[in-house]
């Protein structure tokens, strides 16, 4: 009884379950089909993936979907999707010649081999996947098998190319006689296929049967004169009659209508029969410059190289084979061979010359190292006339580059803090040998400081650009006790005067593509400093077209106090902000958090003034959440330290006007909103009315200062749910122009916030900044 009371509704759900989510697949599948047929790609890739989400053994989805994953370039996962459908279809011919086709467009040829089988093998006369393995035979070397595909083809239909690829096969396997016979066939069938003929005279010259090759290739002329293909051919059989001078006249007219590097390849082939080896060596190159890859296009110069006995070219083509043919040992053999005759035409007998250049020796011939470093980076010269075996410095090997003739070298040498002296060994590859002994000086261990003037940098070693060129102009000066040896910026020396402390100095870089620049700055003791600076152009693009000019915002949230109650709103009403902030044109948004008196005081009158100095903004907008307090006739902010009985502890609003008014005048649209408290009247000049119809065409408004103030009338401390924050941001999300003005977003602000029951917020001038009648528009991206 409890079996039957349970079982079949249970069922009845699983089967409900299991029907709903195959409809729901068929329905993504179907608008994946007409996204498909209307060229939205992205869409109908996201429909056939939901598709498949949801039923996993959706094959047609798999095969739809690998369509489009081909189409936008995503060949691999377009082969995963055809192995997935091959799962639940694996007699489906079509779905293997889709996934090898593009796995040997992949040029991986032994896994696209693998796919075509077994599509033939589904179907002995499937032609497109028959043609496309007769081409791919050639890069897997598996000519057994292509004899089996070219009996097919030819099973399908006996014409000049079926009979052609059969003797191709023949051929590649060695079977000479049968190969003459198919090749025969191929002129027999088509008296016109002119590769029946190449093939046949190529095979005859391998029977020995060079004249009857002759015979065929001239018969080829008479069905198409300007075949570079039997030119070709033609060549091969006079260079079997060993008749040198006229395959190099026919192999000379394929250069000339149809080079490539086995063409090139072929006619130096000629020319090292002839003994004209540097005709030769010029070829092997051109050849080389096509492909190289080809191992032996490089055998092939290296002799003719050593021909002119240049044993040294010959040496470099023989060190690049072995590399392209690691495991050869023959190839090794005649690396060693050159090797050996190019060391013994180089020998000589003269000692190395040998210095340090980092640190600069003294005149007395000894090194200052700052008193506290235990390793040192240390470079240097080498002149000699042969390449050097090794160069140490204290017994340790320095790094410089073996094959070429006066190296330089580096190495940071170790245990000088205990060291008196350095002592540097050169030895060439004959064992010349030369030692230089430095003393050992101990120096300041300060490392450079960087100053830049221009341009200017924050505190936080960021660079605004107030344009968007390639190229930027440095100016700077480094304090430093000692002499600076080098001032690198992005791989560039900057100008400086070497004999003077504290010296300025000046560079002109490339900064295209580059998001930030780094200085390298080391003084003769090698101390030094490296130092990173962001670039940020986000000005000079917000600027563009936009009547505002360089926007910044910037955002005060205090949040975890230590005597007030902690907030959750500033972050979700600055989060809230930002999100709408992004359709608009805002260069850079500065997000203060937790702000002590101090840090305000500081920032408002240092950190804010440099960055609107520095940066030549424009239009700035502050925006204060947080608690604020109201202690007529003056309205605070509360820093996360106040103390809630201390006045003193408070960042009076007047501290801000104050700290402003220093560089109020480099702006032309100042906007403070605060979403805490009244700023009161000492703050703020004279309500505005709003006025919607403030458009930003009117380049008066853009263009005419502004000093704004938009802030909550309450008096009492701020609560985690924002009705002001709220309307804002939702004005700024719901404009369908391309502006929206503060006097406006008030307006709408006002009537929220007294519809909901409180008092409403005050808009209107900043008391002592100058306001022409311009306003603060936001501009849309």
């Amino acid at each position: 009884m409890f079996k039957s009371r349970y079982f079949f509704p249970l069922t009845l759900f699983l089967f409900c379950s299991v029907l709903g989510y195959s409809q729901t697949a068929k329905k993504y599948f179907s608008s994946g089909e007409k996204f498909a047929s209307t060229g939205n790609t992205k869409e109908a890739m996201d429909n056939f993936t939901k598709c498949i989400e949801l039923d996993p053994n959706f094959e047609k989805a798999y095969v739809s979907r690998a369509a489009l994953f081909e189409k936008t370039g995503k060949k691999q996962e377009a082969v995963e999707d055809y192995k997935k459908a091959i799962v639940f279809s694996p007699k489906e011919k079509e779905l293997y010649f889709n996934a090898g086709r593009i796995l040997n467009d992949l040029g991986k040829y032994v896994d696209a081999d693998a796919m075509l089988r077994q599509a033939i093998d589904k179907d002995h006369s499937y032609q497109e996947a028959i043609d496309m393995e007769l081409v791919l035979i050639h890069k897997v070397k598996d000519f057994k098998y292509g004899l089996v595909v070219a009996q097919y083809n030819l099973d399908i239909k006996k014409t000049g190319a079926s009979y052609y690829h059969h003797g191709v096969m023949q051929d590649s396997l060695k079977n000479y006689i049968e190969a003459e016979k198919d090749y025969k066939n191929s002129k027999y069938y088509d008296s016109k296929y002119i590769m029946g003929y190449v093939g046949l005279a190529l095979v005859q010259v391998k029977l020995g049967k060079a004249d009857e090759a002759l015979t065929v290739c001239e018969t080829a002329l008479t069905k198409d004169a300007n075949s570079m293909e039997v030119f070709q051919a033609r060549s091969m059989v006079y260079a079997g009659k060993k008749d040198y001078q006229n395959a190099l006249n026919d192999i000379t007219k394929v250069v000339l209508a149809k080079p490539s590097s086995p063409i090139f390849k072929q006619r130096a082939g000629y020319y090292m029969k002839l003994g004209q080896f540097q005709n030769a060596v010029n070829d092997y190159t051109q050849a080389v410059k096509l492909d190289d890859k080809d191992y032996e296009t490089y055998m092939g110069r290296a002799s003719a190289y050593e021909q002119i006995q240049n044993y040294k070219q010959a040496k470099g083509d023989y060190n690049k084979v072995n590399a392209l043919m690691a495991d050869n040992s023959r190839v090794m053999g005649l690396v060693r061979d050159a090797e050996k005759k190019l060391f013994e035409l180089g020998r000589e007998t003269g000692k190395p010359e040998v210095g340090l250049t980092t640190p600069k020796p003294t005149d007395k011939g000894a090194i200052g190292v700052s008193g506290d470093k235990d390793d040192v980076l240390m470079k240097g010269w080498v002149k000699d006339a042969s390449p050097m075996k090794s160069i140490t410095i204290n017994g340790a090997l320095a790094d410089f580059r073996r094959d070429s003739i006066n190296p330089e070298f580096t190495m940071r040498a170790s245990g000088l803090v205990k060291a008196n002296d350095v002592v540097l060994v050169a030895t060439d590859i004959y064992d010349n040998s030369t030692t230089v002994t430095y003393k050992i000086e101990k120096t300041e261990t300060n490392k450079p400081i960087i100053a830049l003037e221009s341009p200017a940098a924050s505190f936080d070693n960021e660079i605004f650009l107030d344009n968007t060129g390639g190229d930027l102009y440095i100016k700077g000066k480094i304090k430093d006790e000692s002499f600076i040896e080098t001032i690198n910026i992005e791989g560039v020396l900057a100008s400086f005067s070497p004999n003077t402390v504290n010296p300025e100095f000046s560079s002109n870089i490339s900064i295209a593509n580059k998001n930030k620049i780094v200085f390298t700055v080391r003084d003769i003791y090698g101390n030094e400093t490296i130092q990173e600076f962001t670039l940020n152009r986000s000005g000079a693009n917000a600027s563009v077209n936009n009547p505002m000019g360089n926007t910044w915002v910037v955002f005060i949230e205090n949040s975890k106090y230590t005597n007030f109650a902690s907030l959750e709103g500033p972050a979700k009403d600055v989060t809230s902000m930002r999100t709408a902030l992004a359709n608009y044109k805002v260069a850079k948004i500065l997000h203060k958090k937790d702000m002590t008196k101090t840090d305000l005081e500081k920032f408002f009158s240092i950190e804010l003034r440099d960055y609107v100095k520095n940066n030549n903004i424009n239009s700035l907008m502050i925006w204060y959440a947080g608690h604020g307090k109201y202690v007529s006739p003056t309205g605070y902010w509360v820093p996360v330290d106040a103390k809630t009985d201390d006045e003193f502890s408070y960042f009076g609003i007047n501290n801000l006007k104050a700290a402003m008014q220093s560089y109020s005048s480099r702006l032309v649209h100042t906007l403070v909103i605060t979403d805490a408290c009244e700023s009161g009247p000492t703050f703020l000049l004279a309500v505005r009315g709003g006025n919607e119809d403030q458009r930003c065409e009117n380049w008066e408004l853009t263009k005419a200062k502004s000093s704004q103030v938009f802030t909550s009338a309450g008096y009492e401390l701020a609560s985690d749910n924002s009705q002001f924050t709220k309307t804002f941001a939702g004005a700024l999300n719901n404009n369908p122009d391309g502006c929206i003005s503060i006097d406006k977003i008030s307006k709408k602000v006002i009537s929220a916030v007294t519809a909901a029951g409180n008092q409403a917020p005050k808009f209107g001038k900043i008391k002592d900044l100058e306001d022409e009648g311009g306003t603060f528009f936001f501009i849309k991206k």
